[in-house]
Formats: structure tokens, sequence, C-alpha cells
């Protein structure tokens, strides 16, 4: 299993600001979560726009990796990581402060225990406000097996570009979270947010 960051989002709700480096108690968020996918994983890797690649490397946090479809969103990510190391990935974005190992852990037990294997597991978090189905997918920390890499190629050349959709088109399997575990997964995509949070960028 290879740990995985997508770094290279465009964060065009940040006022410009690059997310990977949001800071969290004087630390980057990025550095907390290679620590922790290194410490489930065992490895770390990022992907990340070639002009972000440089700063990123120097950071030492794992192998850096130019994004294979650029402007593709996650799921080119995605492809650009199972395309690279060949192996089963555990897939978070770089814009979850709140995420401990612990859950990390958990989804990693849950993907182990599957019989048959699946394709990929994807936890999802209770939304009342999603009818008719009370559920949020929450793809970018899930895990995707090495054999999502070929049905990811196609939904990008046919411009199918949602995440999301692409689980339920492979069928993944979705583990159910409580609502305490699902606020680790709150990411931050406005400087609102950011500011109500108490984050913020480094220089």
């Amino acid at each position: 299993m290879m740990g995985a960051i997508l770094a290279g989002g465009r964060s065009r709700r940040m006022e410009g600001q690059d997310k990977t480096r949001m800071l969290r108690d004087g630390r980057r968020v990025l550095e907390r979560l290679a620590g922790i996918l290194r410490g489930a994983c065992g490895g770390c890797v990022l992907v990340a726009r070639e002009e972000q690649r440089a700063e990123l490397e120097a950071l030492d946090l794992g192998e850096v990796y130019g994004d294979l479809f650029p402007d593709r969103g996650p799921l080119g990510g995605l492809y650009t990581v199972l395309e690279e190391t060949e192996d089963d990935v555990f897939l978070v974005a770089c814009d979850l402060p709140f995420l401990e190992q612990d859950l990390v852990e958990k989804i990693l037990r849950e993907y182990d225990s599957q019989v048959p294997k699946v394709f990929a597991l994807v936890p999802r978090s209770p939304d009342p406000d999603q009818a008719p189905d009370p559920w949020r997918v929450e793809p970018l920390c899930a895990i995707w097996s090495r054999h999502c890499k070929r049905p990811a190629y196609i939904a990008l050349e046919a411009q199918e570009l949602s995440l999301t959709q692409f689980a339920h088109g492979i069928h993944a399997r979705f583990l159910d979270l409580s609502a305490q575990e699902a606020q680790q997964l709150r990411n931050i995509n406005t400087m609102n947010e950011l500011n109500d949070e108490g984050l913020h960028f480094s220089p």
C-alpha cells in the first residue's frame, strides 16, 4: 500500500493561495498528512503540478510526481499514482487538516478484511441533506486498488472526471463513518473556512 497526497489543485476559491502551504498550529498540513500516511502505509508520495515540484521536493516528504493528466482533477492525480507506483493507493487530498492516523488505520483494516478483494474502499459520511441518499461520499480519503488504473484511464479519456461517479462506476465498497469520524474529513476550500478554523498560510 502506498500513501499518496494530491497537491496539485488550483485552489481557485482560495484567492490564489496554494493549499500545500496551509498551516495548522504552525506546521504545514501537508507535512502532517505525509507523516500519517508514512506511519500507516509505510510510504508516501505526492502528485503536483510541474511548477510546484521543486518546492515540494525540498520538503523531503516523499517522491513528487508530475501530474500525467494536468487539470483533470483528482482522477488524474489518482491515475498518476497508480501508473507510477503500480501499487494499491491510499489517496488523500492536501487540505484535510483534521485527519488522524486512527481513522486511516481503520480504513486500512477494513480494506484488508474484504473477501473477495474490492476495487476500492471509499468512506462515506452521514449527510441528511443529501436526499434521497443521506450519505456524502468521501473519495479523497480512500483506498484505490492497482486494478483501478485501466478504468481510470478510460474515464479520463472520456472526460468523465468525477471521482465520486468513478467510485460508483467500478462498484467500490463504501465504509460508513460516524458523524464524529466524518469531522476528520472536513476540508478547507475558502478563506472564510480557513479563518473560521484558525488556520493560516505560510509566507
